[in-house]
């Protein structure tokens, strides 16, 4: 099997290059010669597709949510879309990881991956506006959100580098500081070609999986295989009412709130009304801001893990 390793070597601090000189070892003794490259601006999935490309079978992204986002996003617009996936977990928030019940020692979790039949999974599409007003395309593994969480993760990562606080409390941190300075645009929301809502709004999450924010349980019926997204949406609340919400999210508590609202979708729109506008993040990443489409892509990614 010939194995290609895109690794952040930012991404967990020094704590993760230690456990990942301990995959690597492991990864050797089980796959043999692996091919590693590092993550580059801009340039990550572009670096997955020439792994594709060029038929490699496995390609592990070894990072956050970011490098996994921009791995799957080069492994399905190469040529080669049925190139197996996997990944290790290492970063500011490791949602994706949630989704699955993975062991913590770097060395099983490589031997878990090499005995692991490969299974496909559903993964997102998204067009979006650029900040430059190009038009953007592309995939997503977890969660693309809109709203406050669009202005969370843009702030999240401009303080990453340098940082020292954990992942979830650096989150936790930006989205009360977020939340506060928020004011709601004015979306209409349109679902599998039906408007369902329209108003000011806090956050709009198409979930493929179950967490995003840090460990925020934002869609707790989210299933990766079930070929639909679900779709959260919280509307113009309260600031007060919004940060009681915030601490719910974590357990989940939030689904029985009159606030927020569930859908099952296979494709979602969100426009903008009058001047308002509101900042997207698709996988912990920012590719731009509404008007946006998301369409769900069954079974699309074959995953190893």
């Amino acid at each position: 099997m010939k194995v290609g390793i895109i690794r952040n070597p930012v991404s967990g601090g020094r704590s993760a290059r230690k456990s990942w000189l301990r995959a690597r070892a492991e990864l050797e003794n089980c796959f043999g010669a692996i091919e590693e490259h590092e993550t580059i601006a801009g340039q990550t999935a572009r670096i997955a597709s020439g792994l594709c490309d060029r038929g490699f079978d496995l390609i592990i992204a070894v990072g956050g949510d970011g490098t996994i986002g921009d791995v799957v996003d080069g492994i399905l617009s190469s040529r080669r879309p049925q190139t197996s996936f996997s990944f290790i977990p290492s970063g500011t928030g490791c949602d994706f990881a949630r989704n699955f019940n993975l062991p913590e020692d770097p060395r099983e979790l490589v031997r878990t991956i090499a005995s692991a039949p490969v299974r496909q999974i559903d993964s997102g599409w998204l067009r979006c506006e650029a900040d430059n007003g190009d038009i953007v395309e592309r995939h997503f593994a977890n969660i693309a959100s809109l709203g406050v969480s669009g202005n969370i993760v843009r702030s999240v990562n401009r303080a990453r580098r340098g940082g020292v606080l954990p992942g979830p409390l650096r989150f936790l941190i930006h989205s009360v500081r977020e939340i506060l300075r928020y004011r709601p645009p004015s979306v209409r929301l349109i679902i599998d070609g039906e408007e369902v809502f329209s108003g000011p709004v806090t956050v709009i999450a198409v979930a493929n999986g179950g967490w995003f924010g840090g460990g925020m349980h934002v869609a707790p019926s989210a299933d990766l295989a079930d070929g639909l997204f679900d779709v959260a949406v919280l509307g113009g609340a309260p600031t007060l009412g919004v940060l009681g919400l915030l601490r719910k999210i974590y357990s989940a508590g939030h689904v029985s709130d009159p606030l927020v609202s569930f859908h099952q979708a296979r494709t979602v729109e969100v426009l903008p009304v009058g001047e308002g506008s509101a900042l997207i993040d698709a996988d912990g990443e920012a590719p731009g801001r509404i008007a946006a489409r998301f369409e769900i892509r069954p079974s699309a990614l074959h995953l190893k893990i």
